[in-house]
């Protein structure tokens, strides 16, 4: 019996070792991946870090599966707001619905400078000309719209009387401008590159007119205080794609070509015109921000709201370092 029982064991011992060997080196189950909804204005080169992020990977190596949902800029701050999306690309919009009181914050800034112009007819000279015109921008009280409001004081117009304001979406402007629904539009570099080829033009470059914090993240402040640990890796996973944007002129113009259906040459030279406008690491100077978020929440008619209040930069800090 215990002659057996030796047999047995000696036989048993080291299947149960090939076992736990064996066990090691077969690929373990991957963890499950967060399915996060992040929403935003549409393809454009403001929110290309996100698109970067995802089409390069690094979303998923923090075990992230974001899909990207556009929205207006009214529906995105309720979305926000209800928890019915998990982040959002608006900064802007989202200064303003944190400055209003909704339980929102903005944890990541993406952008110190816009990405977009005023597209006019080829006869336009001058903004005064527009006095009376309609105006194309995506949503109202959305950046795009608070930058149209920034060029059309600065060259002496009224910007809540003078110009008529049509939201009409990313995409779909230059089809509103050839059959005369607008006058003119806010469009991003790709956009506007491309109503250049359809006979329009570019009267202002904004990111020559004022500096302003368009793309970045906000999420809910329910979702900051209950899943720090996912806010944090998205973040990440932004911070890495805004390195790349730097770092990889080659594999930056690349994606840009296939999301924003550019050529090699618009590609290019949109790059260079955009690079600088992008933070580096989701931060800027604290009296940068202060300035650029105090004029923004101006013009949507908003004041003596610190922006300190709207931000919550702890976690993304702590990453840095």
């Amino acid at each position: 019996m215990n002659r057996s029982r030796l047999r047995f064991g000696r036989t048993v011992a080291p299947l149960l070792c090939l076992q736990a060997v064996l066990s090691l080196c077969l690929p373990q189950p991957a963890a499950a991946l967060d399915e996060l909804m992040v929403s935003y204005a549409g393809p454009s080169i403001t929110f290309l870090p996100a698109e970067i992020a995802r089409r390069r990977g690094f979303f998923r190596e923090q075990n992230l599966d974001v899909k990207l949902l556009l929205t207006r800029s009214e529906v995105d701050r309720a979305a926000l707001a209800s928890g019915n999306v998990d982040y959002t690309l608006r900064a802007g919009s989202t200064f303003v619905s944190a400055a209003r009181g909704l339980p929102v914050k903005i944890v990541l800034l993406g952008t110190m400078r816009p990405f977009w112009g005023l597209v006019v007819r080829p006869e336009v000279k001058s903004v005064t000309e527009l006095k009376g015109k309609s105006m194309g921008v995506p949503g109202l009280l959305g950046s795009q719209q608070i930058s149209a409001k920034f060029i059309l004081k600065q060259h002496g117009l009224d910007p809540e009387r003078d110009v008529i304001y049509r939201v009409v979406d990313t995409g779909t402007r230059i089809a509103a401008m050839v059959s005369g629904t607008i006058d003119s539009s806010m469009m991003d570099y790709g956009e506007a590159f491309r109503a250049k080829k359809a006979g329009f033009k570019m009267l202002i470059n904004a990111a020559d007119a004022h500096g302003l914090i368009a793309g970045g993240l906000g999420v809910n402040i329910k979702k900051l205080r209950e899943q720090p640990d996912q806010v944090r890796r998205v973040q990440n996973s932004l911070v890495q794609a805004l390195q790349y944007v730097q770092e990889n002129p080659e594999g930056t113009q690349q994606v840009m070509m296939s999301w924003l259906k550019l050529d090699r040459e618009m590609a290019a030279d949109i790059y260079q015109m955009a690079r600088n406008s992008y933070t580096k690491n989701g931060m800027v100077e604290e009296a940068t921000m202060n300035s650029l978020v105090t004029a923004m929440l101006a013009e949507a008619g908003i004041k003596n709201v610190s922006p300190s209040q709207l931000v919550d930069f702890s976690l993304l800090q702590q990453a840095l370092k």
